[in-house]
This record gives structure tokens, C-alpha cells and sequence, in this order.
């Protein structure tokens, strides 16, 4: 093992890299663990402390303040190697190489990252000249890429992500036998048992979906007979999913209150005097709203989708009560409006929902977000905040959404609460 961390010929560059010293505090943490708290600026290496006064760093983590500028979020979820500026590039290209090297010695010694502090096996000297270069790249961002407009809730989002990332999910494969016996489930759990994390990726879509990266847990494409393998911690699996997410987003773009009960019901009464099936009147409803060459007279006055299109469409783009700004012809220009306001709305919510839950003191946790769905590894003897974590999960601004609620002691076996 001494020989692997002390290889200076095989890890470290030949030449100096030249520190930077700035009036802004740019700095790069070592590690992503709480437990593994180090940071290089100012030309030196600190262990257990980031900079009192941080201004810029590369990405987030869990125990770095907000107002810190991230340079990732700047570009959209790039990454350094994408925008790393040309004079650069060769030094970036040779280091990155040798840490990927490195990191495949430590696989092969059995040594996965989850298990020891990146620091503690690398010699200083590459440490300081991984750190040094990446300062200069999260400069070069900070100096020619405008912050975005939707900046804070991107930092949000990633703090909700990233927190969710630091608990492993709680696999049981004796609830799910049946497809134990098969490869393919026998596979997915020896993939995942040593560290069953989900790493969700904010950018994986333009409207703000969440995907997940690809070492994750497969949570968003989990087969629903495999569900039943995730189970709780606490007590049961709360999960709670918007009603009708799409219908109820179109009434706040539409500054309207969001009705109480079926949506696309209230839909029929208003636009199709009730003569339609439910799923007649959903095809219909959605046919209209997503093709701009649809009209019906009734469905117009109700959304007035051609003033919506106007108020959040201009040169080609359209920007969300939020700041999220999409490049979309007007063809698809509402989709991604009503899509990318709910996934931005909900976010938001399930964000705050985090944060409020640590404010009360709550042991119960956000577990995992699926969609227009959140799952909460639920205390049982904390049911009397029940009521409280709907209303932060369906307010937002002067709108309020339906939620739906199931309880389950596996995900696999939910049943929704009336």
C-alpha cells in the first residue's frame, strides 16, 4: 500500500503548477464525506476546515454554506473537463488520467471511496496540483458564465440530492423471493448490496426531471416486482404523489386555484358537459394542450393557453415562474413549460420538506423521489406531523395541489390511505 500511495513518478506531474491567488476565496474540498472535512486554497492544504470567508468551488456538498458560488450549476451540470479553458487542457487531461489510475489501484486492493478518506491515500503534492488546477478552471466559469436565473433553486436541489445520496437505501431481497430466483434479480443485488446509494443527476433533462447517474441505484427504473427489495429503516414508507400534476400545474400558469377532487372530471363538467368518459376527456385534454394546431373554444377560455404561451415565451425560449430558461420551438413550447414548472414547483417543495423536518426534530427522512412522487422513511410515532408535511408538499405560492398518500412497510407493497 506504501508503495501505491507514494508512487510520485506514476501520480504526480512533472512540473509545478503555479498557485492562484485571487481577492475571491476559490477553494476545492478533498473529499465528499462529512466525516472526511479537508480543502486546498491559498496555495496550501487544510485538513478539517473549509475557508472562513469561501467564495467559488466546484461543486456542492452537504457541509459547505449556500452562498458559496458552484461553478458546476453555472454550466448546467458540464463538467470540468467539458469547460476547462485550452491552456489548461493538456495539465487537466495528464492529472485527471493519473487519478483514474489511481482510483482503479485502489478498486483492485479493494479499497471502494465509501470506505476512507481520498485524502489520507494520496500524496499531498498531486492533492495540491489536482486542487490548484480545478481553482482555475472554477474561476475561468465563475468569470465567463452567467450566473443563472434559477441559480438559488439549483442550489437547493442539489443540497436535497446530495442529502439523499449520504443514506444508503435498506435492501431486503427475502421480500421479493420470486425474482431472487431469477439471474437478473440475483445480479441487481450483488451490484448494489455494498453500497446501495441513489445519486441523482438535476440535469439529466432539460425541464429539470431528475435522472440518476450511472453507479446509482437504479430507483427510477426499478421493475415493480423488485420494488418490494427497498424497504424502510423506520417504521413504513410514506409516499406522497401529486393529483393530476400536469392539469394542476396548467391552472396556476393559468392564475387559477387548482379545484378540489378529479381534475379531469371537473374538466368534462366545464369543457364537454360531462359527456365524455375519463379517459376520453384526458386524451382530448392533453391532445389540445400539447399541439398547438388543436382548438376547442371551451378548453381555450378555461386555460387561455394562448396567453400563457405568450407570457413565458420570447426569442425562442421559455422561462418558468421559476428562472429555468429551455431553448424549445413553439411546437413543444408548453410541454416544457408545464413540465419543467412541475418538476421545478415539486423540487422545490420536497426541498423544503428536508429542511423543515430537520427544523422539527423529526427522525423520519426524504428516502427517495420518483417523479411526481416523494418517498419518506416514516417514524411512526411521528404521525401528528402528517398534516404539516402535506401542506409543505402541496402549497406553493397562492396554488395548492392534491396529493395523494400510500403507506407501506416495502416499497413494493404500497397502499394508498384514503
Amino acid at each position: 500500500m506504501d508503495a501505491l500511495c507514494h508512487s510520485r513518478r506514476i501520480f504526480i506531474l512533472d512540473k509545478p503548477i503555479k498557485p492562484l491567488y485571487t481577492r475571491d476565496m476559490i477553494f476545492q474540498t478533498l473529499d465528499d464525506k462529512e466525516s472526511c472535512v479537508a480543502s486546498y486554497y491559498d496555495g496550501a492544504l487544510h485538513f478539517d476546515e473549509v475557508p472562513a470567508d469561501p467564495t467559488a468551488t466546484w461543486n456542492y456538498h452537504t457541509y459547505l454554506p449556500d452562498n458559496v458560488k458552484f461553478a458546476e450549476l453555472y454550466t448546467a451540470g458540464k463538467t470540468a473537463d467539458q469547460v476547462c479553458p485550452e491552456e489548461l487542457q493538456k495539465d487537466w487531461e495528464d492529472i485527471t488520467s493519473r487519478l483514474k489510475g489511481m482510483l482503479r489501484s485502489f478498486y483492485h486492493v479493494g479499497l471502494t471511496p465509501g470506505n476512507f478518506c481520498f485524502f489520507e491515500l494520496v500524496p499531498h503534492r498531486f492533492l495540491k496540483q489536482h486542487a490548484e488546477l480545478k481553482n482555475k478552471i472554477t474561476q475561468h466559469v465563475i468569470q465567463n458564465y452567467d450566473e443563472p436565473q434559477n441559480y438559488k433553486h439549483l442550489v437547493q436541489v442539489e443540497r436535497l440530492i446530495k442529502t439523499i445520496s449520504k443514506a444508503p437505501i435498506k435492501l431486503n431481497p427475502s421480500n421479493v423471493r420470486l425474482q431472487m430466483a431469477t439471474q437478473k434479480g440475483r445480479d441487481l443485488y450483488r451490484k448494489f448490496q455494498a453500497n446501495p446509494t441513489i445519486t441523482y443527476n438535476q440535469f439529466g433533462t432539460r425541464t429539470g426531471r431528475l435522472t440518476t447517474r450511472p453507479n446509482s441505484f437504479p430507483v427510477l427504473t426499478l421493475p415493480k416486482k423488485m420494488r418490494g427489495i427497498i424497504e424502510p429503516y423506520r417504521s413504513v414508507f410514506l409516499e406522497f404523489d401529486v393529483v393530476s400534476a400536469e392539469v394542476a400545474t396548467l391552472f396556476y400558469l393559468s392564475d387559477q386555484p387548482v379545484p378540489q377532487g378529479d381534475l379531469h372530471e371537473w374538466i368534462n363538467q366545464h369543457a364537454f358537459n360531462g359527456k365524455l368518459t375519463r379517459e376520453k376527456c384526458k386524451t382530448r385534454f392533453f391532445a389540445w394542450l400539447y399541439d398547438p394546431r388543436k382548438k376547442n373554444k371551451k378548453l381555450e377560455k378555461l386555460f387561455n393557453r394562448r396567453e400563457i404561451f405568450e407570457k413565458y415565451y420570447n426569442n425562442g425560449k421559455i422561462t418558468n415562474p421559476l428562472g429555468r430558461t429551455i431553448e424549445v420551438g413553439e411546437e413543444k413550447a408548453l410541454n416544457y413549460l408545464v413540465q419543467s414548472t412541475f418538476n421545478d414547483i415539486f423540487l422545490h417543495n420536497i426541498s423544503k420538506l428536508s429542511n423543515k423536518m430537520k427544523q422539527w426534530g423529526m427522525k423520519s427522512n426524504v428516502a427517495f423521489v420518483i417523479h411526481d412522487s416523494v418517498v419518506l422513511d416514516f417514524d411512526a410515532r411521528e404521525k401528528d406531523k402528517i398534516e404539516e408535511i402535506k401542506k409543505v408538499l402541496s402549497s406553493y405560492d397562492t396554488c395548492d395541489f392534491g396529493l395523494h398518500m400510500n403507506i407501506g412497510k416495502n416499497y413494493g407493497d404500497m397502499r394508498e390511505v384514503e
